[in-house]
């Protein structure tokens, strides 16, 4: 209860939601066993102890109802890459298209709040490879934007798998197209002093040094275009999105146009 009333959190916290609280009791128990203690959260018979298992239940019945980001179509990151008149608005761009193609969480190619304590790690540039009829295209090779495929590799992810890889081929659309995108981030950054290999694709040249594109910024960049698109078209108002809304609009964008589930659960890992 304690926890539940926020005891132990900020002054902006004054209630817990139920995971947070089910995590926070998880971890302490761990603790008793790395420690050879027994685990105070169980009953005699090594199960979850009764009494917490009603006040979980509880808790989580009167949680307020979880509020889902809606997903978006191609058209609002077709309207995010109009406006390119600053290296902001290209490098938000650039980054939308890829992880539309890819489907990717916000914590892999954009920085987000308390990054350290994520298992997924941001992707960087050694991350993207492209090939032109099966053959490795070097980064500075002066074609490209017209190889044939993208290569991403995500090193560490948030269910824990290591270096899996994804592939997705190059459109044909002058705009959206992954490989076009992919191959004006790897341009960008490498113009930038002091890029290297490792450099995150989340990086900008701001104030005469590599800054980097924040979730809120993309998450901004989105509900201007639902705006400007209008909610009355999309039905979809600016405040029902997120970051998030580009990974499960990649996902319905698959599942309309045809693709086969375990092809979408591939792509989105």
């Amino acid at each position: 209860m304690a926890l539940r009333q926020g005891r132990y959190s900020g002054k902006a916290h004054d209630k817990l939601a139920s995971g947070t609280i089910k995590n926070t009791i998880s971890n302490v128990s761990s603790t008793f066993r790395e420690n050879g203690r027994p685990n105070p959260t169980k009953d005699d018979d090594l199960q979850l102890s009764f009494v917490l298992q009603r006040q979980f239940r509880a808790f989580k019945n009167k949680d307020p109802k979880e509020k889902q980001q809606k997903a978006i179509p191609a058209c609002v990151i077709a309207e995010i890459a109009k406006c390119q008149l600053t290296e902001q608005q290209c490098t938000i761009s650039q980054l939308t298209i890829l992880a539309f193609f890819f489907a990717m969480r916000s914590c892999e190619y954009v920085k987000v709040p308390q990054q350290e304590k994520r298992r997924t790690e941001i992707l960087r540039l050694r991350n993207l490879r492209f090939f032109k009829n099966g053959r490795l295209i070097d980064h500075n090779d002066s074609s490209l934007e017209y190889a044939d495929c993208l290569n991403v590799t995500f090193e560490m992810q948030k269910k824990d798998e290591k270096n899996d890889t994804t592939t997705q081929m190059a459109s044909g659309d002058i705009t959206l197209c992954p490989v076009r995108a992919a191959a004006a981030i790897v341009r960008r950054i490498r113009s930038y002093p002091g890029s290297t290999n490792d450099t995150p694709i989340s990086a900008i040249w701001r104030c005469d040094r590599i800054d980097h594109i924040t979730s809120k910024q993309i998450a901004n960049a989105l509900r201007d275009a639902v705006s400007a698109i209008g909610e009355d078209f999309l039905h979809i108002a600016p405040t029902e999105i997120g970051t998030h809304s580009i990974r499960s609009g990649a996902a319905m964008a698959m599942f309309l146009g045809g693709c086969p589930v375990f092809l979408i659960m591939m792509i989105g890992r």
